[in-house]
């Protein structure tokens, strides 16, 4: 739906899925490797977190030293002995291809954009009421939320005049 709304571009199937704080420990003897749940479709390193202190173990690229990680690839973490049966949090995105779409969102041309039709309707005390624009445009999607509690979606667009000059119809029961 977004994608059609905003977009306008070819979708495919599968989607690239978020791996928050994975919990890990780094092992006891060597090699300090550890491979992430989601290895075989692993696309991008996230970070690394002490999981006691929650403090950030910076990435390198290879030969970590306490407090460091390399990661390759294939979603292997390597550390140093120094972080011998450390605990920690890792993050990363992965693929999955047999569920869900994507799209890659590529920058449109100023002025082109998807349109769509908008139809409303209600009832009140048994009249109904129909509104139909045949344009529209839209200009904002907000999900703004209250901590842990609730979302408040937000849908702005406008409409205009397609292209016999006509913008919509209203119909009434009076």
């Amino acid at each position: 739906m977004l994608n059609s709304l905003f977009f306008g571009q070819a979708q495919a199937t599968g989607q690239t899925l978020t791996s928050l704080t994975e919990a890990q420990s780094v092992p006891a003897g060597s090699p300090y490797t550890v491979t992430v749940a989601n290895a075989a479709t692993f696309a991008v390193d996230l970070g690394v977190v002490y999981a006691a202190t929650g403090l950030p173990l910076a990435k390198v690229a290879s030969a970590p030293a306490q407090g460091q990680y390399a990661v390759s690839g294939s979603g292997v973490y390597t550390f140093a002995s120094a972080d011998a049966n450390a605990a920690i949090l890792v993050s990363y995105t992965y693929t999955q291809t047999t569920s869900g779409n994507s799209a890659t969102i590529s920058n449109q041309l100023l002025g082109a954009a998807p349109t769509f039709q908008a139809n409303f309707y209600e009832t009140f005390q048994g009249k109904q009421v129909n509104l139909q624009l045949n344009q529209c445009i839209a200009e904002k999607l907000t999900l703004a939320n209250k901590l842990e509690d609730f979302t408040i979606p937000a849908f702005d667009f406008m409409a205009f005049a397609d292209a016999a000059g006509n913008l919509g119809k209203i119909s009434l029961a009076e």
